[in-house]
């Protein structure tokens, strides 16, 4: 069935706000390949519904507050994330760090994060829930590529590319296939300061009823707190958060 033209522009509008707060028409118009009368015409109908909002000195236009209440309400009714929550509050309490859900966009090939307990009331971990997590030099990212087919890891790897974050980032792909042998065997992955300098993780998957990992559970934690535990005895906990969630979701 061919998909209806207008649907299609609406949702190629609305995607540019994913990583930009704020466009103009002429902005959206190039980026979209649309003409800018139809950029106009869809946004003056999407600000009507409160799906779109404009500022009145820049004439910018942002994401509005019914298209806020749309995702949350989509974010509450996801059964992984109501899963989840509680296992990332336990495991924040017991072992006195940041935890994080991540999952798998599978159009992007992307980890997106959904979920977030702090710790502390400092929040030493900047949220940015709907966000993209790097693939490769991240705790979320690493289980989520081990338990991808190889064809399928690579093309993922070779689509988000391999950006260096710090000095720590593993750029070789040799490298990282042979740590997600490590992931699979292990049940874990760790990120040694390779997304962030001064930080360490350490992430497990998640897998739906089928046993493929569609999500993975996280914990963050200063690079001192990382080295006076035990990684063995850490990881079994983020392992046994991950299993929990897991378990729910009909994994046997």
């Amino acid at each position: 069935m061919k998909p209806a033209t207008t649907v299609v522009k609406v949702c190629r509008i609305m995607d540019q706000f994913r990583d930009r707060s704020a466009l103009g028409v002429t902005e959206l118009a190039r980026r979209t390949q649309l003409l800018p009368s139809d950029v106009h015409r869809i946004l003056t109908s999407l600000k009507a519904d409160g799906y779109i909002s404009q500022d009145p000195e820049t004439k910018q236009y942002r994401l509005g507050l019914a298209i806020m209440r749309l995702g949350l309400a989509a974010f509450q009714r996801s059964v992984l994330a109501e899963k989840a929550r509680p296992e990332l509050v336990r495991l924040s309490q017991e072992i006195e760090a940041s935890t994080h859900l991540g999952v798998l966009d599978e159009r992007e090939l992307e980890v997106v994060l959904v979920d977030q307990i702090d710790a502390s009331p400092k929040k030493m971990f900047r949220p940015h829930l709907g966000g993209a997590e790097p693939l490769h030099c991240t705790a979320l990212g690493k289980p989520i590529l081990a338990g991808m087919n190889r064809h399928l890891m690579l093309y993922a790897l070779e689509k988000r590319g391999l950006a260096r974050s710090t000095r720590h980032t593993i750029t070789d792909v040799a490298t990282l296939e042979r740590q997600f042998q490590q992931v699979r065997q292990q049940g874990y992955a760790v990120d040694r300061e390779e997304c962030a300098e001064g930080v360490c993780c350490i992430g497990s998957p998640v897998r739906d009823y089928t046993g493929a990992v569609v999500a993975a559970i996280s914990v963050s934690m200063p690079t001192g707190q990382f080295l006076i535990w035990e990684e063995a005895d850490l990881a079994a906990c983020v392992k046994a958060a991950g299993a929990a969630v897991s378990s729910s979701l009909g994994v046997c």
